[in-house]
């Protein structure tokens, strides 16, 4: 009497525990799609929406200067049809292993951004400026075009909206930051050149690249900072923060985190416009 009350549920049970089961083991037939750090996969998420799988090399946290892949990050690769890279000798890991994946993968098409839209040779971050995100962006768009030919005209819609999009914030932090002109912003990873060069401000770092400032380097930085009375040494998650609570201690400024590799692009910049803001408000 029971089974026969209960059954059909048993059955709707198991039929949908079986329909689970096909969906975790049939794999996903959209082409995947690489890029190193989190911002290019939101660039490519905004363009192709969901009709690709992104995966990104460089996981939340890591440096990209000392990054290496892991052999699982590498094969997730054997299916991937575009690598969009940065191509900057910061960025070691591409170096080594982008033309082992061409060799193994000669049909992988990799556009590498930095080669069009940067020049400042000493900086990778070209993400962080919306005039270069823009050029970025195109390239990215036509890339995906080649990979999604049937899709072409609603990653071209896309495309445009995510131009006007960029146009929009260009402005908007333009008009923030615009009292602000001049003024210096004290790092102590060289994060920020693209955009404080964008808005008018000066970035003075107390790293260069990764490599470990002497004690000349500290003393200049220090007595510059005072100098200006910095009230903010700004720091980023993937670098050691204990030097620069130090440094922060002898001039009497504060430390504030800030990750240039956030995934969520638009908001991240607002944040970071808001924090220099902050600290150059009288």
């Amino acid at each position: 009497m029971t089974l026969q009350r209960y059954g059909p549920l048993v059955l709707l049970a198991l039929s949908a525990m079986m329909a689970a089961c096909r969906e975790v083991t049939e794999p996903d037939p959209r082409p995947v799609v690489a890029v190193s750090v989190l911002p290019q996969a939101f660039f490519v998420e905004r363009i192709a929406g969901e009709r690709v799988r992104i995966q990104v090399m460089i996981p939340p946290g890591a440096n990209p200067s000392t990054f290496e892949p892991s052999i699982d990050a590498l094969k997730s690769l054997s299916g991937a049809v575009l690598y969009v890279a940065l191509g900057h000798p910061h960025f070691a890991f591409e170096a080594a292993w982008i033309e082992k994946l061409l060799a193994e993968q000669p049909r992988l098409d990799v556009i590498r951004v930095m080669s069009e839209s940067g020049d400042r040779n000493d900086d990778p971050h070209i993400w962080l400026s919306p005039r270069l995100v823009r050029v970025q962006a195109e390239r990215i768009g036509a890339a995906l075009q080649k990979v999604l030919p049937e899709d072409e005209d609603a990653l071209q819609a896309n495309l445009v909206d995510f131009l006007s999009e960029i146009e929009t914030l260009d402005a908007e932090l333009r008009t923030r930051l615009e009292p602000y002109q001049g003024r210096k912003i004290f790092v102590f990873h060289s994060a920020w050149g693209y955009f404080t060069r964008d808005y008018g401000l000066v970035q003075v770092s107390l790293e260069e690249g990764s490599k470990t400032p002497g004690a000349g380097a500290l003393a200049s930085f220090i007595e510059e900072a005072k100098r200006e009375k910095a009230r903010v040494i700004f720091v980023q998650p993937q670098f050691s923060q204990e030097s620069a609570r130090v440094v922060a201690q002898e001039i009497g400024a504060g430390v504030e985190l800030l990750d240039p590799l956030a995934r969520d692009w638009p908001s991240n910049l607002r944040r970071v416009a808001a924090a220099f803001e902050g600290a150059l408000r009288p």
